[in-house]
């Protein structure tokens, strides 16, 4: 696993506790997508500081349709719980989740049926952490890797078009009247976001404004 940014704003000290929340994603077909999310909690033993301690584990496996955003299976599993023989007792089994879409209104369903005495905080807070994810999903899983493969160049300006609608307002960057990303959209300059998101294309896109150009 690269650790990225791990240098910077470091604790003056070792940390005596630590919270670990990954989210990982995967294309099972044409339309169905993978979300694994996994919380695991651990401390540094009170008396060896050598010695650290799994708290909580937490993993959350779905599977999404992504023609309708719809989820198709769920599971959670618990490898390790605060007090065994009571805190894997969940009042609500993933299968709750079955047919729930995870576009708009995602956020208070799970809260409807997660959240507080419904079920566990951990757990919860891990289906909280999953829903800024849930866009790029299926952005990583189909759109992108179109854009990169298999999309005209000449097409290049609708879908970063589609993409500007879908991210306007959500940050400073987006900002629909100012923002920085937008403004260079506004200008068909799309080549340092494509370079993220579909390299192959970005250098097709340089190349193809490069002889528009000089033909102009």
């Amino acid at each position: 696993m690269i650790e990225f940014g791990k240098e910077f704003l470091p604790l003056q000290n070792p940390p005596a506790s630590k919270r670990n929340i990954q989210v990982e994603t995967c294309p099972l077909d044409n339309d169905r997508a993978q979300i694994r999310a996994m919380l695991t909690d651990t401390r540094v033993d009170f008396e060896d500081p050598g010695v650290v301690h799994v708290v909580h584990c937490i993993v959350i496996n779905l599977t999404i349709e992504q023609s309708n955003r719809t989820i198709i299976a769920a599971e959670f599993a618990i490898p390790r719980m605060a007090v065994e023989n009571l805190c894997e007792k969940l009042p609500k089994s993933a299968d709750a989740l079955i047919g729930v879409a995870v576009g708009s209104g995602f956020g208070q369903k799970i809260k409807e049926l997660y959240e507080g005495t419904n079920s566990c905080f951990h757990l919860y807070t891990l289906l909280q952490a999953i829903i800024p994810y849930l866009p790029q999903v299926y952005s990583w899983n189909k759109i992108f890797p179109m854009i990169d493969n298999d999309l005209p160049t000449q097409a290049l300006p609708i879908a970063m078009e589609k993409i500007r609608k879908a991210s306007s307002n959500s940050c400073h960057a987006w900002a629909a009247e100012n923002g920085g990303i937008t403004k260079d959209f506004k200008d068909e300059k799309y080549e340092y976001v494509l370079e993220r998101i579909a390299p192959k294309a970005a250098k097709r896109w340089t190349v193809f404004k490069k002889d528009r150009e000089e033909k102009s």
